[in-house]
């Protein structure tokens, strides 16, 4: 029965609107968009959402399937099941909204590998996308190649299109971790295709501990994310939080990992003269969030501020960095540690700080930028947040 149903999100991008500067496609058309991801956790169901967030017009889907991978671009063809809207294999993605599918009957383990396919048989212009998937899209030649096991593929791309989401369902007890933050949460600098983001690392952790099975890991990072003002891509922390966090049924945590761009991007020669953000708005802001997912009964793991000193140097966002904006960082994460006002504290500051200058990343951590982790970062980050997941889940 319906009211029986238990759905978690086991996977996510966050939608973004398309920024002039991005090297993005204009659209599809008669094509077909082959999407891999792997999820955090299983089920035997699934659904999955699609986004026309920030499209002018509607979005015709001319098919739509979902199957486990079995090579490069290609889908196990005894998987490959149909997903409908409504009992209807064609429709329209409406300007503005979201669009849940219905369910889908197929068994895909924890960590499983899926590729969703869409055709759009009419231009369907990208107006709503996430730039950095950390994953290769594959786009085939004309025609509609939803049902085919392996796709003609005519260009590829890292990017994600119009798909937002997969739910699946799991037993009651289970429950979601949403991860609301900027690039180092979206994994910036991270091997594509290698699932080596932090949250990536984290269902990787937490499924083969089996300590704490159903638990779905969403990432709702997004590059150059802020939590008080808006940047090109992507709305603000604030703004976004009821999308990205209360739509999703029975999330049980967030953990929030923000504010580093507030701090280092005005006053760089992109920031169009936005002044300093005081330390006192960035905490004010801090508790808005915790106060909202405590009315929803979502437990808050707020992050520390990873060192960023060095951060672009010789670069044209040098100044993202400077050592007023290294007070800054030390006054919030001061105010993380202390305040208790989070119900877990993940100090990300200490794990992935070079010793000899704690306010650089260690070598060995740093993907090459000072400010984003490498591989071998995201997953110490990984590493930590589950020693504070586990103590919140102990308390």
């Amino acid at each position: 029965m319906e009211s029986m149903e238990h759905w978690i999100g086991t996977w996510s991008a966050s939608p973004m609107n398309v920024w002039p500067g991005d090297a993005v496609l204009y659209g599809f058309h008669q094509q077909t968009v082959r999407q891999v991801l792997r999820v955090s956790t299983g089920g035997e169901r699934l659904r999955i959402r699609l986004s026309n967030e920030y499209g002018a017009s509607p979005i015709r889907i001319g098919a739509a399937t979902v199957a486990l991978t079995s090579k490069e671009g290609a889908v196990d063809d005894a998987t490959i099941r149909r997903v409908t809207f409504g009992g209807e294999a064609q429709t329209d993605l409406a300007p503005g909204a979201p669009l849940l599918s219905d369910v889908v009957d197929l068994t895909v383990p924890d960590l499983g590998q899926i590729a969703i396919s869409l055709y759009f048989p009419d231009f369907a212009p990208i107006e709503t996308y996430h730039y950095e998937a950390q994953q290769t899209a594959y786009i085939s030649e004309f025609g509609d190649f939803a049902g085919a096991a392996e796709l003609p593929v005519q260009q590829i791309s890292t990017s994600r299109y119009f798909l937002s989401a997969v739910l699946v369902e799991r037993g009651p007890g289970s429950g979601s971790l949403v991860c609301l933050g900027d690039s180092i949460t979206d994994g910036f600098g991270s091997t594509v295709d290698g699932n080596a983001r932090w949250p990536d690392r984290l269902a990787e952790r937490l499924a083969k501990s089996g300590r704490l099975p159903g638990v779905g890991v969403l990432n709702q990072g997004i590059g150059g994310n802020r939590v008080l003002a808006n940047r090109a891509r992507g709305a603000n922390a604030l703004a976004r939080f009821d999308r990205d966090v209360l739509s999703f049924p029975n999330v049980r945590w967030i953990s929030v990992l923000e504010g580093i761009n507030d701090i280092g991007w005005p006053e760089t020669m992109l920031a169009g003269g936005q002044e300093a953000v005081a330390v006192e708005n960035l905490i004010a802001a801090y508790r808005q969030l915790i106060a909202r997912a405590r009315l929803n009964g979502i437990k808050v793991l707020l992050g520390t501020l990873p060192p960023f000193g060095g951060a672009f140097e010789g670069q044209p966002l040098k100044t993202f960095y400077s050592p007023s904006k290294e007070r800054d960082r030390q006054a919030v994460n001061a105010w993380i540690r202390t305040s208790g006002e989070a119900d877990a504290v993940v100090d990300f500051e200490p794990a992935l700080a070079d010793p000899a200058n704690p306010s650089r990343l260690l070598t060995a951590f740093d993907c090459g930028d000072g400010l984003h982790p490498s591989d071998a970062g995201y997953a110490e980050m990984a590493k930590v947040f589950e020693k504070a997941f586990e103590g919140l889940l102990a308390g």
